[in-house]
């Protein structure tokens, strides 16, 4: 076992060389004459060699050589490259990346090298499972590193110089140098978040393979496209959606796509399609998962929502198309005829919207019956630092992140009347409901019934509108969020902040709000 200082740089870099690897090979399956591809295969297993012989993992060494081996053998023509002997490359290659990641891992080689002349004689507990979990380290080039020191140096004199300042009872100097302190901390700010930013690519290019190896396990036709490479993302953003993402995935190849045969016979292409997308809008990033698959029958989704007891008949036969397909996202629904390996043993869509709102995000459901399924995740750049609208409710301050808010309106309270129980405005040509903090809260103020006119925040969510009662709102300005441990208002609130004055001010989300008040 190594000891050694190296062993993390060593982990890091081989890891990224397995990821070349998968991708290449992903690509040679497609492409199986191209030269360049199996170059390249080869020097990432040679260079993973040659570090692993450094680091003394001579059980690494010994399959980086015979993957060599049979890549060079592809390469001068003695060896051909076929669906079962790339299916079993891959095998060895999950097998190369958890020797690298551990090191205590011991692993007899030789019914893996066997496998390769006899490929059909496989057995699947000869295959590990791949992995989609990165270091969590993250690189950082040396030029930022040297913003930073030089930043953190600029303050420590803005330091120095603002205690003379204040020794000698200079208000303008200090004043001035307050305005510095202030401009190099925002400097700071903003490049410590791009330090964070990761390339989208590090986790996406994984899920090529994903959908490779659930295609090929259930005998479909897939052609699978990315979209938007370039884009960075924060890292604890990353990770939080890696596991909703695969689990989407999986479901557009075994529930979404259809087989060959019903393909054939409903006039498409037997080859199925799944596009991901990803594009930055504003302060947030669109990861966009399309397939041309059989969609959702929303009718299908009423009824095992009325046997599961999630609504009622009535309400069923009341709701529109798409209010059927967002109770996808209830927990516990699922119209598959039966729980699969693949899309993750029954755990359902209630799980990954979960996933995708704890990291500030939303997900949208659109689909056509006959004509594929459309899953637009929302997410925010970081989650750390966001801008903030302070609002008052009660004499209270909360904050409101500024990426749900439409607009704020202040209307008499003459305009205000009600459907079906429920108070509700005109906004733009359509009615949305109004939501009164402070009757949520419980922190009702009496004196706020006396104003003739109500301040309303119009947020939305999920492509709806709501309007939110408030007493007033003061400014908007960056907070840094803290994530709340588990309390008895963790049903309202996941977040707070510490104002300038020092106090702290619980961040309001939106989703949360709109699940326990709308019906």
């Amino acid at each position: 076992m190594s000891d050694n200082n190296y062993r993390e740089m060593y982990v890091s870099e081989a890891l990224e060389h397995v990821t070349i690897i998968t991708q290449t090979l992903l690509q040679l399956e497609k492409k199986p004459d191209e030269r360049s591809y199996l170059d390249q295969i080869f020097r990432s297993a040679h260079t993973i060699k040659g570090m692993a012989s450094t680091m003394g993992y001579h059980d690494t060494v010994e399959l980086c050589k015979n993957i060599e081996n049979i890549f060079d053998e592809i390469r001068n023509g003695v060896e051909k490259l076929t669906s079962h002997i790339a299916s079993i490359l891959f095998i060895w290659i999950d097998l190369l990346q958890q020797m690298i990641s551990d090191e205590k891992l011991k692993i007899d080689l030789d019914p893996y090298l066997k496998s390769l002349r006899n490929p059909e004689e496989v057995k699947n507990h000869l295959e590990p499972k791949p992995s989609t979990n990165v270091s969590n380290t993250i690189r950082v080039k040396m030029s930022d590193l040297d913003l930073l020191v030089n930043v953190v140096g600029e303050l420590l004199i803005s330091k120095m110089r603002l205690k003379q300042a204040i020794e000698n009872k200079d208000y303008d100097e200090s004043k001035q140098i307050m305005n510095e302190t202030d401009r190099l901390i925002a400097d700071l700010q903003y490049k410590t978040m791009q330090v964070r930013l990761v390339p989208v690519n590090q986790i996406f290019d994984r899920f090529s393979r994903t959908v490779r190896d659930v295609s090929k396990q259930l005998g479909k036709q897939i052609n699978f496209e990315m979209h938007g490479s370039g884009i960075d993302l924060d890292r604890s953003v990353l990770d939080s959606i890696t596991d909703p993402l695969l689990h989407i995935l999986r479901n557009c190849v075994d529930h979404g796509i259809e087989s060959v045969e019903e393909r054939i016979q409903n006039n498409k292409s037997k080859i199925g399609q799944i596009t991901l997308t990803v594009t930055r809008k504003g302060d947030n990033i669109l990861i966009i998962v399309a397939d041309d698959g059989k969609g959702i029958d929303a009718e299908k989704v009423k009824e095992k929502a009325v046997e599961k007891g999630i609504i009622t008949k009535n309400e069923a036969i009341k709701m529109n198309h798409q209010e059927a397909i967002r109770l996808i996202g209830s927990p516990g629904l699922s119209t598959a005829k039966e729980v699969t390996d693949i899309s993750g043993r029954g755990v359902g869509m209630d799980v990954v919207i979960s996933n995708v709102e704890s990291v500030g995000g939303s997900l949208n459901i659109l689909s056509e019956y006959g004509n594929g399924t459309t899953m637009i995740l929302t997410l925010p750049l970081n989650i750390s630092i966001i801008k903030g609208l302070i609002i008052l409710v009660s004499n209270q301050r909360f904050v409101l992140p500024i990426s749900s808010i439409v607009t704020t309106v202040n209307i008499p309270r003459t305009e205000i009347f009600s459907v079906h129980g429920n108070d509700v405005i005109k906004f733009q040509n359509s009615i949305i409901p109004l939501i009164k903090l402070n009757e949520l809260f419980e922190i009702q103020d009496k004196k706020s019934f006396e104003n003739e006119s109500i301040t309303v925040v119009v947020i939305e969510n999920e492509e709806k509108n709501y309007g939110l009662v408030i007493d007033s709102f003061e400014r908007n300005q960056d907070v840094v969020i803290k994530k709340l441990e588990q309390n008895e208002y963790s049903d309202l609130f996941l977040n707070a902040t510490i104002l300038p004055d020092g106090r702290v001010s619980l961040v309001i989300d939106p989703s949360l709000l709109v699940d326990l008040v709308i019906p």
